[in-house]
């Protein structure tokens, strides 16, 4: 239980007063194999392939290559320690397999819902003119495709008016003996007045009802290019407007986007396409899905992040722009390889290590390397692991600091035979507790 009272007889720990435990080291047994030649192979892989070609006989990998052997004393990181079953119980030591197979990694982010740069329609007039009437005459009404939004009179509007009627009436004024070049010029006026009508964005409907009328209407109705809502109205019923002037803006919030942060670290597992869940906290049980549709290349220095475009569809217009929304993209970075529990890595900050269950209470730290962090506490293990091997999940500590004590008598112990001192044992252990020399 305190891995620091160690001494080289039978006692008792002056801490918890229990009787001390032999601690046997199975180095000289690994020194013993290393003598004799005969070095333990682990697992054979491909180097090139990593992980996903480990196998545990010769062979040759998906590239041809011939698998090559990792031997056990290549990846310790400290020798193993033997441990008694009633101990590794009391410490509450618990083990997981290592495991093969895909890795699933959750990119959590927020944003704001915005209305599509495509959903915004502004109006605006390329003549000058009054308006007559007005059906759109307030912010937020609900507006359909087709329906008028003005009534505007304009003089030069009524002058072309007058010009489309009066080419139709010459039209089918001519007479039927008229020749075909007459005819042909007499059409080339109507479709010309028309065309000039169109050019000042009255609708096809309201050209025809001009071309057919006896006298030029007063006020010419301007329609709705899109459903929508009624965004930023600048004029009231009977404003006076000029040419290039903003008459109001049309939303369409059919579709929605949601313009999110990622950091920069997450975005290698973002990619265009990707389905998004999107939860708004105005409308709470209900989740919505939708692909990211653009990256922005430029990263904010500030806030370390990048602005991920996602594409909403909004049929019910449940959602509205500026609403806040939480929004998940699950991504798969890993289609084949070995994970642990997260629990399971010490990470030292220069090195990282896992124990090895090796059975009977024999544990053997191992170097590895750690790779993508997935969902559920798991991380990916590109190398110092086989799949089916035994890792320690909690105690790992404990074992660690076990296995540097180890590590420490041993290379006392042959310090101390180098020189002949101290008998058989070559130490002499101090206890922290009385610090006196045994």
């Amino acid at each position: 239980m305190h891995p620091q009272v160690i001494q080289d007889h039978p006692g008792i720990c002056p801490i918890c007063h229990m009787k001390l435990t032999p601690l046997k080291s199975d180095s000289e047994t690994q020194m013993g194999s290393a003598s004799s030649g005969k070095r333990k192979i682990l697992y054979y892989w491909d180097p090139m392939l990593g992980p996903s070609s480990i196998a545990h006989a010769p062979g040759k990998s998906a590239m041809g290559m011939d698998l090559v052997p990792v031997y056990e004393d290549e990846l310790s990181a400290g020798p193993t320690v033997r441990i008694d079953p009633t101990i590794v119980q009391n410490m509450g030591v618990r083990t997981a397999e290592v495991m093969r197979g895909p890795l699933q990694k959750t990119v959590r982010t927020v944003g704001i819902l915005e209305v599509p740069e495509p959903g915004q329609y502004e109006i605006n007039l390329k003549i000058n003119g009054w308006i007559k009437r007005l059906y759109a005459d307030q912010e937020g009404m609900h507006v359909h495709k087709g329906e008028p939004l003005f009534d505007l009179y304009s003089p030069d509007l009524e002058v072309a008016e007058d010009e489309l009627i009066g080419a139709v009436k010459s039209l089918k004024a001519l007479d039927p003996n008229a020749s075909d070049a007459l005819r042909s010029e007499s059409q080339d006026l109507v479709d010309s007045a028309k065309q000039k009508l169109r050019l000042w964005d009255v609708a096809e409907q309201d050209i025809d009802a001009i071309a057919n009328a006896d006298k030029a209407p007063q006020a010419v109705p301007f329609r709705d290019p899109a459903d929508g809502d009624v965004a930023d109205k600048m004029v009231v019923q009977g404003s006076a407007v000029q040419a290039g002037m903003k008459i109001m803006r049309i939303e369409d919030h059919a579709k929605l986007w949601l313009k999110a942060q990622v950091y920069e670290d997450e975005m290698p597992f973002v990619a265009l396409g990707q389905i998004v869940e999107v939860a708004v906290d105005a409308v709470p049980g209900k989740t919505y899905t939708g692909p990211i549709t653009f990256i922005y290349p430029h990263l904010d220095h500030m806030s370390r992040t990048v602005t991920v475009r996602v594409t909403l569809e909004n049929p019910k217009n449940e959602l509205s722009p500026g609403m806040y929304a939480t929004a998940n993209i699950v991504t798969q970075p890993v289609s084949d390889g070995m994970w642990v529990p997260r629990e399971a890595v010490i990470d030292t900050g220069t090195r990282q290590v896992a124990f090895v269950a090796l059975g009977d209470g024999h544990f053997e730290p191992r170097n590895v390397r750690m790779g993508v962090m997935g969902d559920d506490d798991r991380v990916q293990i590109l190398e110092g692991l086989a799949p089916a091997e035994t890792v320690v999940t909690s105690g790992q500590f404990l074992l660690d600091v076990e296995s540097r004590t180890t590590e420490a008598i041993d290379k006392l112990r042959q310090s101390s035979t180098e020189h002949g001192e101290h008998g058989r044992s070559g130490v002499e252990l101090i206890h922290p507790a009385d610090q006196t020399t045994k």
